[in-house]
């Protein structure tokens, strides 16, 4: 199927948030959001690259300072201030702030008029290294699909993610619709998502319906520690149509020197998702985007080869000195914590 990709919106919802961000360290505020905003940059021009006619939006809930915020314009990317009514909402809490703006996202646009027929949603720190014309040319096949990311966490039921298990998550849901379900749902990321924009009435309500009753009678019994992949996982899981799993196009790679999922299948994949390469290996492809003018030289092949370059993935993780007692270490501490080996 031929789709235009002027009917292609790929959007990234960024709340700034005060406190320290889980996944990358740094000194300060501004270095944070710095660290950020360069990540902004590399993901929307990796996009740019592949799809330069399809619309590009930054969501947020204030302007990127210079010179993020014109590296933006220059690459075609609308800025647009979002409310937030999930994030602001002090009933629900967890150590990822600003993480449920994605909620407030969707629905924003719900109450839009779109002038695009497909929503692709994606963390900043995301590098897209090939197109994704299989899953829009699905998407235009069936109106009711959504593609979204399965994590790791799917292989465990009981195991608790960031305050809730697929098995509370589906007690919750089970309560919430009146009806036991029979298998435990399935947890979803949240660093993508990608849909036909007349789904987004919808899945505004159902978000809603279950927050409402999460965040007054939910919260008495499952706490009121709940992240955007909750949510999402739980308003998927009663969601009527076609849920895929984008897992074959899309995987959240951690490269940390302790903490390693790279299994060599990765160099087929058109979305990385690199949470631990906030500081490195974006740095690196912001630097070269600066003083190359952009990615829009390279050719496919050339572009995926400096990803490799700046972001070169080993198997079983990076070897160094005392890296065997740092794991055990690590492997010991994560059984004491969440009793889960």
């Amino acid at each position: 199927m031929n789709i235009s990709d002027s009917s292609l919106l790929f959007a990234t919802a960024f709340y700034h948030a005060e406190g320290r961000s889980p996944n990358a360290w740094t000194f300060s505020e501004q270095s944070k959001f710095n660290m950020y905003y360069r990540c902004m940059v590399v993901c929307y021009g990796t996009l740019c690259r592949l799809y330069p006619k399809a619309q590009l939006t930054l969501f947020t809930n204030r302007e990127l300072p210079e010179p993020f915020n014109g590296q933006l314009k220059s690459l075609a990317v609308n800025t647009v201030i979002c409310a937030s009514r999930y994030v602001d909402d002090t009933a629900i809490k967890n150590i990822f702030p600003g993480c449920l703006y994605t909620l407030d996202v969707i629905e924003h646009l719900a109450n839009q008029q779109c002038d695009f027929s497909k929503l692709i949603l994606l963390d900043s720190d995301c590098v897209v290294r090939s197109r994704l014309d299989d899953m829009l040319d699905r998407l235009e096949r069936e109106e009711e699909a959504i593609y979204v990311y399965e994590t790791d966490y799917r292989k465990s039921v009981s195991l608790v993610a960031n305050g809730q298990s697929r098995a509370s998550l589906t007690l919750a849901l089970s309560y919430f619709s009146g009806q036991m379900i029979a298998c435990p749902i399935t947890l979803y990321g949240g660093e993508f998502y990608a849909f036909n924009a007349s789904l987004l009435p919808k899945l505004a309500m159902h978000i809603d319906a279950f927050w409402a009753w999460m965040k007054t009678e939910g919260i008495k019994i499952f706490g009121d520690t709940w992240t955007e992949e909750h949510v999402m996982s739980a308003v998927l899981a009663q969601y009527g149509g076609n849920v895929h799993s984008a897992s074959g196009m899309v995987k959240r790679i951690w490269t940390a020197a302790v903490h390693s999922t790279v299994d060599g299948s990765e160099s087929g994949l058109p979305v990385w998702h690199l949470p631990s390469e906030k500081k490195k290996g974006f740095v690196k492809l912001y630097q070269y985007w600066m003083s190359h003018n952009g990615f829009d030289k390279l050719s496919d092949d050339e572009f995926r080869s400096l990803v490799d370059k700046f972001i070169p993935l080993h198997v079983g993780g990076r070897k160094y000195p005392g890296r065997s007692i740092m794991l055990r270490l690590r492997s010991a501490a994560r059984v004491l914590v969440t009793g889960w080996a």
